[in-house]
Order: C-alpha cells, then structure tokens, then sequence
C-alpha cells in the first residue's frame, strides 16, 4: 500500500544531506496533528522554493530533528499569472476560507481590504496575531496543495491605502454584480492582476465610483450574485483558466516586450451554457 508523503515547510534556506532541529510548532504538527512515525516519507521545501526528500532522524520528547535527503524535482505548480487578491475584512471563518482556498488557486498575495459595510474592524492589539493566523493557513494550505511559494497576508488596509496603492501599471480588476461587459479572452501582457472583492453587503455606490476613478475596472460573474466568500474564488478559477496554469499550454500568457498600454474592445464569450462576463482593464507589462 503505497504511503502518502507528507510536505513541511521550513523557514530559511535547506541543504542537501543536512539536519535541522525542528520549531516546537513543527514538532508539535508533525507529531500531533500528522502523527508521523520516524520512518514515514517526508518531504520539506524552504523559502528559496527548493524541496527535498526528508527523514526523521531524531524524536525525543522535547526535541526533534530531520535529515534532508537529495532534491526533489516537480513540475512547476507556481502559476505565470501574478494574482493580489483585496478581499474585503469578513468574519472569521469565512476570511479563513478565502485564504485557504485562494493558496489552493495559486495567487502571489492577500491584502485584506476594511470598506465601509465590512461587518468587521480589527482591533490594533488583535492585529498582529490575527496576521500571524492568516499567514499560518497560507502557509498550511502550501504544503498541502503543493506549492513551493507561500503567499504573504498583510496587515488590513484601509480603503483611502488600497485605491492609493502603488501597483505601477499592473491590471486592476474589482468585483462589481452591476457591471455589463465582459473580458476579452486573448491574453494580455501583463502578468500581474490586482483583484478587489467586496464586503457582504457589496460595496456602496461611493466606493465603486472611488475605485474606477483610482484605475480599478468593474467586473462581472454571470447573472447570479455570489456570497463574499465565494466570489473571489470564482473570479480567480476564471482567471487562471484564461490565463493562468489552469488553461490549456498554448493559451498560457506570454510576456510582450511592448509595454504601452493595450485598449481591448469588450467581447461578450459563450462557453456552452456557462457564460462568463468579465470587463477588462488596461494590461501592462510588468517591469
């Protein structure tokens, strides 16, 4: 019966045939939660996106180390398309969610956003555990999807941070259920896509009107109106299926060396009976 192999994300740069005394939360994870016996298979990736095959060569009851053993060589499961994800402050469980799921779809980062009908504010003396318990389900939801590159979450922004943030010339797309167009498929230069979702009541006429004037560009997904928590999901599935490393090898994006803006006529696409109605902004290259 083939055993699965468990991943462990180690902070810092690894080396090939070397031990590393292990944190007492990855102790804890490993000998708790996964309940690893000293010869499971086990496999480690650090922060320079490197992996290795790895043992447990010491277990004792307050310490424990691993050996790592020769590189492992994977297919790449970091995606071409950059994807920032805004989503707005929400309730625990759910911003939980958005940031296990969002790892899963392979965005670069998650910059939670406090607008006007977010249901929740962040106290300052709450803040810095409430980052360091994000970063922790990014980090979890890393190893287990595969991934090498684990996406940062930041600290919230305010709304006046988030329309001021300097993101050069990349694509700014927000989620809005009343816009009308859709996203032309063929794809851009640009290989960044800062993505902003609203609060569960949406956000307010003001704040839309704020954001188009700040560069973001309205989007739409069908007909339907999606929970918070879903939204941001479904926008980074499409995108990742347009563009991403969920779309077919010829459709991947290709970086152009032209780097003046592109102006795409709005186009209206039938996939079938699923209809995908999108509205696309200005795409740069990235510098």
């Amino acid at each position: 019966m083939n055993v699965r192999t468990r991943r462990l994300y180690f902070p810092g740069s690894m080396e090939p045939h070397t031990e590393y005394d292990l944190s007492p939360i990855q102790m804890h994870y490993l000998r708790h939660v996964l309940r690893l016996s000293p010869d499971h298979p086990l496999q480690v990736f650090d922060d320079t996106g490197r992996e290795y095959q790895a043992s447990i060569s010491l277990l004792r009851t307050k310490n424990m180390r691993i050996r790592t053993g020769e590189p492992v060589v994977t297919p790449p499961r970091e995606s071409p398309l950059h994807i920032w994800l805004y989503p707005a402050l929400t309730r625990g469980v759910k911003m939980d969610w958005i940031i296990e799921k969002a790892t899963e779809l392979g965005v670069r980062g998650i910059r939670p956003v406090t607008t006007c009908r977010s249901p929740v504010r962040l106290p300052v003396e709450r803040e810095q555990a409430r980052i360091a318990h994000w970063n922790g389900i990014a980090q979890s939801a890393t190893a287990q999807s595969g991934r090498t590159e684990i996406p940062v979450c930041t600290s919230p922004l305010s709304w006046g941070e988030c329309l001021t943030l300097d993101t050069g010339n990349d694509a700014r797309f927000m989620l809005c259920p009343d816009a009308g167009a859709s996203l032309d498929p063929r794809a851009p230069s640009s290989l960044t896509i800062h993505l902003l979702v609203g609060p569960e009541g949406g956000f307010t006429q003001e704040e839309v009107n704020q954001a188009i004037e700040a560069g973001f560009v309205a989007m739409r997904l069908g007909p339907r109106t999606l929970r918070t928590e879903t939204a941001p999901l479904v926008a980074l599935s499409v995108l990742q299926a347009l563009w991403g490393d969920l779309a077919s090898p010829g459709s991947l994006i290709k970086p152009k060396p032209d780097s003046r803006p592109i102006t795409r006529p709005l186009w209206h696409q039938n996939r079938g009976s699923m209809d995908f109605r999108l509205l696309s902004g200005p795409c740069i290259k990235t510098p």
